[in-house]
């Protein structure tokens, strides 16, 4: 579908509820919170479906925009979600299946009419647009929501999917009124101790390969209650093999709900991060890209390894 046949679906719909993503981040919460105000504000009901998982930071921009189910009526529309394995545990719960999709993952296998915005390096970008085509006046809440989007899906606007189009994006939301730096800062400059300390531990336990090109994380879940580590604490915690010099392929792997084991890859050219994880059934972005295998954590590091070695790297 074109964005405007997008545009013209929910607009015909009585009331839409909307879903984000299992784990979520800043930009599907977001982009969700942002179409929601949007639809609102041109007469619709329209609500995000309550997701348990919102995290402490991200539920104010959610704040009297949630419900716990689908109306009859309800339209229900996917934001930032690439595959059924990553609807919400609230969606799996009950029953809510998308019937319309926008997102901006090259491999999005999600059943039902979707326009995929290729390119784009948050789904946020997306919802400006389509919320500037039906006429919505950006308000302060809905730029702030826009731009928590557009920053945390560009790293702060500094991953290399970032492009001009993005930081025209972000110039538009900032002269609507979103408070950049407020977000900036809580997002990007705010770590509590327990993550300093987490960031301690992976840092004496990361295994090096291939001459120290690829660094591996795995994450132990008794870590987490050890050091009272909230959700909050790990955001972006994904990336922190990257940072660390001359590593070209970041992996970070969790034990998450169901015993899976959560394996997220972060590269830099020419590795790209989403066709390692499309081979393990996870797919993403270039630079950024996830896969869950089960088995927990150690099948997934013999897995994400044994990608590696097919792919022509040795370790």
């Amino acid at each position: 579908m074109t964005l405007a046949e997008i545009g013209r679906s929910l607009l015909e719909q009585p009331s839409v509820v909307i879903l984000t993503h299992r784990r979520p981040d800043g930009d599907t919460a977001g982009s969700a919170a942002a179409l929601c105000l949007g639809l609102r504000q041109l007469g619709r009901r329209a609500w995000v479906l309550d997701n348990r998982q919102f995290t402490a930071r991200i539920a104010p921009y959610l704040e009297g925009l949630t419900r716990p189910d689908v109306p009859q009526d309800a339209l229900v529309a996917a934001v930032d979600i690439a595959s059924e394995a990553l609807l919400s545990l609230d969606a799996e719960a009950c029953g809510a299946q998308p019937q319309l999709a926008i997102d901006h993952h090259k491999l999005n296998s999600l059943p039902c009419p979707k326009y995929i915005g290729l390119g784009r390096p948050s789904c946020g970008e997306i919802i400006l647009e389509l919320l500037e085509q039906l006429g919505v006046t950006l308000t302060p809440q809905i730029a702030d929501c826009l731009y928590l989007a557009v920053s945390t899906d560009t790293g702060c606007f500094k991953y290399a999917g970032t492009t001009a189009d993005t930081h025209r994006a972000a110039a538009r939301l900032i002269e609507a009124g979103a408070h950049a730096a407020q977000i900036n800062k809580l997002f990007f400059d705010t770590k509590s101790f327990a993550r300093l300390q987490l960031e301690a531990r992976l840092t004496g336990s990361m295994e090096r390969y291939a001459g120290g090109m690829v660094g591996l994380c795995v994450l132990p879940a008794e870590w987490l209650r050890e050091l009272a580590v909230t959700e909050d604490d790990i955001d972006s915690i994904s990336g922190f093999a990257r940072t660390v010099d001359g590593v070209k392929i970041g992996i970070m792997i969790r034990e998450v709900e169901d015993g899976l084991g959560k394996i997220s890859v972060r590269t830099e050219a020419p590795y790209d991060a989403s066709a390692l994880c499309a081979q393990l059934g996870g797919g993403g972005h270039t630079g950024a890209a996830g896969a869950s295998v089960p088995g927990g954590a150690a099948a997934a590091r013999t897995a994400i390894l044994d990608v590696l070695v097919r792919s022509g790297i040795t370790l």
